[in-house]
């Protein structure tokens, strides 16, 4: 029997390292990986039998990783470690079909035996080690496909091997499975190979018998615990000695009395490739032998994009299924956005329409219907570029997309003004609001005053991770970043439940200490850091899915730039204005010599802070005047979370400051600074004009106007902002 195959996933390297050692003398194949969606691509190209999964994961966390598992691969079995585990967490990664969940610490013995009992229990469960469950109706996006449902039902009647060809992402295994279980031979396990990652070794074992030493080898056994279906994805990947062996096999019907090395083990062989195969053939890359024992029995599988007709019935299809099976609540979806699915050209096919509607689920947990601005902007508003007109599967296709750039053009080069934009094309205006229409696509009021203050809407090109600990709770924490389309807003998503808390004024909760959302029963705290690289970065559309609270990391909001920058910027065709201050405003009283904050009319966006505290602080003052991502990176945003000795006492006493380390805070007693060296002279007023940037940016725009603080917390940022948008922004 062939090594179980187990995936490491998690990103402490010595746990790995002592993992993959232990598991390898156990005698398992082990594969690893640091990352979420990298183990997703992994499992996706070639499944494990068995995941080692932690929560805390870059590029997506482990609840997240264990979901898709499980909806796509629910014969993988996962175990869950967790170096800060709950009972809510254990308790909801069981719910989601996790087999155990391993708090860390753990010994070797015990994660060792956990492993092996998980394992001989889906064996004796399935009598294989590897059993794909899947419906015997064939998937709803074949319905409309004529000669694919013709194939399925001509080659169910025997047991040839079928070879499938057909673009990324197109369901050839889909097909394949359909086929096997309408077969006479549906109750056989069905294995999946992918020929590109397995070694040739390990293939070899899999197809072929070994006939035992000093004996003639005998008729294959028809035992039905011994026979099973083996689908070879990426066949062109086979070395040429297995493709000449494989064909040579094939074309003898699976036996050979002359040579017992070529028994095939499985009953049947499907196999499938995104390449051409004749074209191969011709170039010496793809055995003639082997091609001629699949020429009564091929099937290609054509694109996405030639049934767009059925993306509606797939889509809702796919939702009504999702709240059946997730018991969630899961929006409608608006003609809008159905409309946009049908014009994409889907590049990845059935596989990327499976991946946006599973973002879509996650993302509006709180929406009441899904619409054509809650999808990936490259779907319902596409930048104008070569690759698409490539992609584009008919000259009409081809037209539609060039129109609809046209239009974006000619609307952005006359400030979204229809009028000016009809004169400019010569058009009438009737004409042109039926293709803005028809394309989905979003105008701007074109009657605000620009003046400079109009900027284009910005989001990350893809997502990001970040992970630490929570300064007041203490308890290892992280955010995920994920782009979201123009008008979005930044939203702050519960990784547990999938909840939502849009980062608005009307959502804050409390000030003590730091900035706290609520919406509803989720909420989000300290999340004043991030909410000021995202002000001065100018990102307005965002998903943070975050716990209960944000890192601290070093106390300061430098590894949120890091992270920023690592997504890469995407402006968007959206548009915003920013927020001008027409007259002064402010909260406090300066006289009584308490906390004051104001703000008055500018040219440009500024911050002044001065604070009196006692030794070693004393009077400092420090103004920082806005001139870009980069003057933020540089003078505010290193700036670190500071406290006195008998403070913090106070703080742990009434629960806050839990996670409070020496490295990432600064703490001060007996008139200096204990733990640390200043990175400037005047941190500390830099730090605190760095909290004023993260909940100021709660009024979902920048804003252009001069801010003046005296010795002012996020109480008093939170009371001038309201005024703000009492006096201001509802008059507008």
């Amino acid at each position: 029997m062939p090594k179980a195959r187990i995936l490491i996933v998690d990103d402490e390297k010595n746990i790995v390292r002592s993992l993959t050692g232990i598991l390898v003398d156990e005698g398992y194949e082990v594969a690893k990986t640091g990352d979420g969606i990298e183990a997703l691509e992994i499992i996706q190209t070639d499944p494990p039998d068995l995941v080692l999964l932690d929560i805390w994961l870059p590029g997506m966390d482990g609840i997240e990783v264990l979901k898709t598992v499980k909806a796509y691969h629910p014969d993988i079995e996962v175990l869950i470690m967790s170096g800060h585990g709950t009972i809510d967490t254990a308790v909801k990664a069981t719910k989601l079909g996790a087999q155990d969940f391993i708090e860390k610490p753990f010994s070797l013995d015990r994660i060792t035996q956990s492993i092996q009992d998980v394992l001989s229990n889906k064996r004796s469960s399935t009598g294989e080690e590897k059993l794909t469950p899947f419906s015997k109706e064939l998937p709803l996006c074949f319905e409309s496909m004529v000669e694919v449902r013709k194939a399925v039902k001509d080659f169910s009647l025997n047991m040839k091997p079928v070879l499938m060809h057909g673009e990324s992402g197109t369901g050839k295994e889909f097909i394949a499975q359909a086929i096997h279980k309408q077969s006479n031979k549906s109750d056989r396990p069905f294995v999946k190979i992918n020929c590109s990652f397995r070694q040739a070794r390990a293939i070899h074992s899999l197809l072929f018998k070994r006939p035992e030493k000093g004996l003639k080898n005998t008729s294959p056994s028809n035992e039905a615990g011994e026979e099973k279906v083996i689908y070879l994805s990426n066949i062109d990947s086979l070395s040429k000695g297995l493709q000449e062996k494989l064909a040579e096999a094939l074309n003898s019907n699976g036996s050979s009395s002359e040579d017992p090395h070529l028994e095939l083990i499985p009953i049947r062989i499907f196999a499938s490739s995104t390449r051409d195969w004749a074209i191969l053939s011709e170039k010496g890359q793809f055995h003639p032998a082997l091609l001629d024992a699949f020429k009564s029995s091929t099937l290609l599988v054509p694109p996405l994009r030639d049934y767009a007709v059925s993306i509606p019935a797939m889509v809702k299809d796919y939702l009504a299924e999702s709240r059946k099976t997730q018991n969630a609540s899961i929006p409608e979806i608006g003609e809008d956005a159905l409309a946009a699915l049908c014009r994409y050209s889907w590049p990845e096919n059935v596989k990327e329409l499976r991946t946006v509607l599973n973002k879509l689920i996650l993302t509006g947990a709180n929406q009441k219907k899904i619409t054509a601005q809650d999808l990936p902007s490259e779907i319902w508003q596409p930048k104008i570029e070569i690759k698409n007109i490539d992609q584009a599967g008919s000259l009409h296709e081809a037209e539609l997309i060039w129109e609809k750039h046209f239009i974006i053009h000619h609307l952005k080069r006359n400030n979204w003004d229809i009028k000016k934009t009809c004169r400019a094309l010569s058009t009438e205006e009737k004409q042109l609001k039926e293709k803005i229409e028809r394309h989905s696509i979003g105008i701007l009021d074109p009657g605000k005053d620009n003046n400079g203050y109009r900027h284009p809407q910005r989001t990350l090109k893809r997502s990001v991770v970040l992970c630490g600990s929570g300064l007041h709770s203490g308890i290892k924490t992280g955010l995920i970043l994920q782009p979201m389309p123009p008008g979005s807003g930044i939203i702050f998503g519960d990784i547990s439940s999938g909840k939502t808390v849009p980062a608005r004024l009307e959502n804050v909760l409390s000030t003590d200490y730091a900035t706290r959302l609520q919406k509803g029963q989720a909420s989000v705290g300290t999340i004043e850091h991030i909410m000021a690289v995202l002000h001065m970065y100018r990102i307005t559309n965002l998903l943070i899915k975050i716990g209960d609270e944000a890192p601290v990391m070093d106390g300061s909001a430098k590894d949120f730039c890091d992270l920023i920058e690592d997504g890469e910027f995407e402006d968007q065709d959206g548009f915003y204005d920013e927020i001008v201050i027409d007259k002064s405003y402010k909260f406090g009283s300066m006289e009584k010599g308490g906390p004051y904050i104001s703000i008055e009319p500018s040219d440009s966006f500024s911050v002044s802070y001065h604070m009196e505290y006692p030794e070693p602080i004393g009077i400092q003052d420090y103004t920082f005047e806005f001139k870009g991502g980069e003057s933020f990176k540089k003078e505010i945003a290193p700036a670190r979370t500071f406290g006195f000795m008998e403070e913090m006492a106070q703080l742990t006493k009434m629960g806050y400051a839990s996670g409070g380390k020496l490295d990432n805070f600064i703490l001060l007693g007996d008139k200096k600074v204990l733990n640390t060296k200043l990175r400037f002279k005047d941190e500390f007023p830099r730090h605190k004009i760095l909290d004023i940037l993260g909940d100021f940016y709660l009024l979902g725009k920048p804003i252009r106007g001069r801010i003046k603080a005296y010795k002012s917390g996020h109480t008093q940022n939170i009371g001038l902002l309201k005024n703000i948008q009492e006096n201001l922004l509802q008059k507008n």
